[in-house]
C-alpha cells in the first residue's frame, strides 16, 4: 500500500490566517479554503485497514464520496480535522474484480474551494480483456489490457515470441508459459511501447488453441536499402553484414542493425568479426541504430578480428536519468532532441556516466584540466542517447574546453598484422548552421612518444542535417602493447585553438583482417 502525503508549509497557515481575519460576519459559514494532506491514496483489493488524512480549512466543509469509498466524518469546521478512509474489498463472483478508482471531494463554497483526492484500488486488471486487433493494439495507449485472439507463432525469441495474424506480425514479452513455432494461442496482457516506440505487449495470459501451418512468407532483403527501413510496424526481412560482436555493418549505410533480445541456440555471441545473414524481424529505427530481433543467423566466414569494440548502449540508464534525474538525454544526430547533460550530473545505482566510464577503463585528456566552483575536475563530457558528446565553446586562460577519450588498455595484440582503429563522429552545429571546425585524430602514445593519425575532415554543408560519418585509420607501424595509451580527440592543431570544436562520438572499434 502506498501513501502519497502533501504537507502542509508553515506559509499555507501565514495565509489562512490572513483570509480568517478578512472574513465578515454576513458571508457564508462554508470555506473558501480547503486542503488536504494527501493527492493519491492507493489500497490492494482487500485492504487490511483504512488511512487518515487531515483536512484543513477556514471554515465549514462537507466531502462528496463513492459509493465503495467510507469516509469519517463526511464534514468539518474551521481548523484541521482528522479523516479517516477505508473501501469496500474489490470484488466480484468471490474474486478480486478489475482495478478501480474514484475521487473524493471535500468542498467549501465554490469550486476554488476543493480538495480531491484520487483513490485507487488493485485487483485483477486482466479480469475481463477485450479482443484487440494488431492496428488496435498498435494503437492504443499504453498499459491497455488487450487480448489477441487467434495468434500464430512465427519466431520465438530469448524473451518473448513473435505472433502473425497472418497479415501483421506482434512482438510479445515476458510470455508466461512455453510455446513453439506453430502453436495457436491467444495472448493477453498489457500494450507497451519502447523507446523508439514500437508497440509490444507484455504477455500476463497464454491460451493454446492448438496448431496451425505458419504462413509462408519470403522476407525483404534489406541489405541495400537498411538507412530507408523504418516505420512502426514489426517487418520480416533479411540482410548481410559485417558483425563486430555488437552490431552489423551493412554495406555503406550510416546505420548499423543491432540484434536485440537474441534465442541463446543462434550462437550469436561467436560471431564477432564475421560476415553474417540475419533474418528476422525489423524492430524500429533511431538513426544510427536499427534493431532486429533475429529468428536465424547465417555464418558466412570470418572476416575481422575485434580487439576492442564499443557502441555506449550500456549507457541508456544514465541517457534515460538525465540531469540530475530530471532531464533526459536527446538525439542530436538522429533528430529526436538536443538536450545533452553533463555526464558527471547522470546518474544510475548511485554512480555517475563519467564515474561509470572511469570504471570501465577508460580515461580523459584535456586541452586544459579546469576545476568547478567546488574545485571539482569540470569535464567537457555530454551524453546523448546513446553516445558522447565531447566539448564546449570558451576557453579557460586562454585554452579552450576540449576533452579526449583515452580507451581502455589492449590485450592479445598479435603481431605482424595491420591494425586497424574505426569510429563513428560528427561535428557540432552553431547556433547560425555552420559546423564547427573539428578535425578528428587518433593519438596513440607510448611513454612520452606520441604519434598523430589524422582522419578526414567533413564536407557538410552549413544547415545541413546532421548524420555520422565514420573514420577508418590504420595504425600500421605504430607500436602498441598494453601500456600504450589509444586516444580520440581533435588534432594536434585544433586542440590548440581556442574556437569551437564539438563532436559526437559513437561506435568504436579496433581490429585486424584475419
Amino acid at each position: 500500500m502506498k501513501k502519497s502525503i502533501l504537507f502542509l508549509t508553515v506559509s499555507f497557515f501565514a495565509a489562512l490566517g490572513c483570509i480568517l481575519t478578512a472574513c465578515s460576519d454576513d458571508e457564508t459559514s462554508m470555506s473558501r479554503i480547503v486542503l488536504a494532506s494527501a493527492e493519491v491514496l492507493e489500497y490492494d483489493a482487500y485492504p487490511s485497514s483504512p488511512q487518515i488524512i487531515t483536512i484543513t480549512s477556514d471554515a465549514d466543509w462537507v466531502a462528496e464520496v463513492p459509493e465503495w469509498i467510507t469516509v469519517s466524518p463526511t464534514s468539518g469546521n474551521a481548523g484541521q480535522t482528522e479523516v479517516t478512509i477505508s473501501v469496500n474489498d474489490n470484488e466480484r463472483d468471490g474474486l478480486p474484480d478489475n482495478p478501480r478508482k474514484g475521487t473524493i471531494r471535500f468542498k467549501g463554497r465554490n469550486l476554488e474551494s476543493v480538495a480531491a483526492i484520487l483513490i485507487r484500488q488493485g485487483g485483477d486488471k486482466f479480469r475481463d480483456p477485450v479482443d484487440y486487433t494488431i492496428d488496435d493494439m498498435e494503437a492504443a495507449e499504453d498499459e491497455t489490457v488487450v487480448r489477441l485472439p487467434g495468434m500464430v507463432v512465427t519466431a520465438v525469441t530469448g524473451n518473448g515470441l513473435i505472433v502473425t495474424d497472418g497479415t501483421q506480425y506482434a512482438y510479445i514479452t515476458q510470455p508466461v508459459e512455453a510455446v513453439a513455432v506453430g502453436d495457436k494461442v491467444s495472448i493477453v496482457g498489457e500494450k507497451f511501447h519502447d523507446n523508439i516506440g514500437m508497440a509490444y505487449v507484455k504477455g500476463e495470459k497464454i491460451a493454446k488453441e492448438g496448431t496451425a501451418a505458419v504462413p509462408e512468407k519470403t522476407p525483404v532483403d534489406i541489405t541495400s536499402t537498411l538507412d530507408q527501413t523504418n516505420g512502426k510496424k514489426y517487418q520480416y526481412v533479411t540482410f548481410v553484414g559485417d558483425f563486430d560482436g555488437t552490431a552489423v555493418t551493412v554495406g555503406e549505410s550510416t546505420c548499423k542493425a543491432y540484434l536485440i533480445d537474441c534465442l541463446e541456440s543462434l550462437g550469436v555471441r561467436n560471431f564477432g568479426g564475421h560476415k553474417i545473414r540475419v533474418t528476422g524481424y525489423f524492430a524500429g529505427q533511431a538513426s544510427p541504430v536499427v534493431n532486429i530481433i533475429p529468428a536465424a543467423v547465417e555464418d558466412l566466414g570470418q572476416n575481422q578480428v575485434i580487439l576492442f569494440s564499443e557502441d555506449f548502449e550500456w549507457l541508456s540508464p544514465w541517457a534515460i536519468a538525465g540531469k540530475d534525474g530530471n532531464t533526459p538525454a536527446g538525439d542530436t544526430i538522429g533528430g529526436n532532441g538536443t538536450e545533452a547533460p553533463k555526464a558527471d550530473q547522470c546518474k544510475n545505482e548511485g554512480r555517475t556516466a563519467t564515474e561509470e566510464l572511469i570504471a570501465r577503463g577508460y580515461d580523459f585528456v584535456s586541452a586544459h584540466e579546469y576545476n568547478d566552483a567546488k574545485g571539482k575536475r569540470d569535464f567537457a563530457l555530454y551524453l546523448q542517447q546513446n553516445y558522447l558528446k565531447f566539448n564546449k565553446t570558451g576557453n579557460v586562460d586562454g585554452k579552450p574546453y576540449q576533452e579526449g577519450l583515452v580507451l581502455p588498455p589492449l590485450k592479445d595484440i598479435p603481431a605482424n598484422r595491420e591494425i586497424k582503429i574505426s569510429f563513428d563522429w560528427c561535428p557540432q552545429m552553431q547556433g547560425d548552421g555552420m559546423y564547427d571546425k573539428t578535425e578528428m585524430a587518433v593519438i596513440v602514445m607510448n611513454g612520452d612518444v606520441e604519434t598523430e593519425i589524422v582522419a578526414p575532415g567533413h564536407s557538410r554543408a552549413d544547415n545541413s542535417p546532421y548524420s555520422w560519418q565514420n573514420a577508418d585509420l590504420s595504425l600500421a607501424g605504430v607500436e602498441l602493447n598494453e601500456k600504450t595509451k589509444i586516444i580520440i580527440r581533435n588534432s594536434n592543431d585544433a586542440w590548440a585553438q581556442k574556437t569551437a570544436h564539438r563532436f559526437y562520438l559513437d561506435n568504436i572499434k579496433i581490429y585486424y583482417l584475419p
